[in-house]
């Protein structure tokens, strides 16, 4: 399969990535420090992937990013970066499918991780994680989620 990106305004290779042989199929990536992600779905889908670095949160940018609830949520928590990140990658993985703005994130009424079922406004929300890094993926359909070693 061949991945190409293609914004529809210009011809630089940029936006959001499709497969050619496959052109109604949704394709997301994201990586950070050591890791990568990879999502496909029978029509949109956007997946984020955060490493959790031991650094503490900048509280200036959970103000800028998250709702009252999602801040009191984050504050709450054990480790507040960790869940702050959590509902990160949820707010980019809505961005990558179209369905919201970072410009906007703060008003996104997102369900807080762990307390309320996985979706926002028709959209699935697929979490998992571990001791270093935490992902989400948005689709409209189920998903399975295959990590690879």
């Amino acid at each position: 399969l061949t991945v190409v990106q293609s914004c529809g305004s210009c011809d630089r290779p940029h936006g959001r990535p499709r497969l050619l042989e496959a052109p109604g199929t949704g394709v997301s990536l994201a990586h950070t420090r050591g890791w990568v992600a990879a999502a496909a779905a029978h029509g949109p889908v956007g997946v984020d992937v955060e490493t959790l670095d031991g650094h503490p949160l900048d509280q200036r940018v959970a103000e800028a990013v998250c709702n009252e609830e999602e801040l009191a949520a984050v504050r709450a928590a054990e480790d507040p970066r960790r869940a702050f990140l959590r509902q990160w990658v949820r707010k980019e993985s809505l961005v990558k499918v179209g369905a919201a703005t970072l410009d906007g994130a703060a008003r996104l009424d997102l369900p807080v991780y762990g307390q309320r079922p996985a979706r926002w406004r028709g959209w699935r929300l697929l979490d998992w994680g571990s001791d270093r890094v935490v992902g989400c993926v948005a689709a409209r359909e189920e998903m399975r989620l295959r990590l690879l070693g």
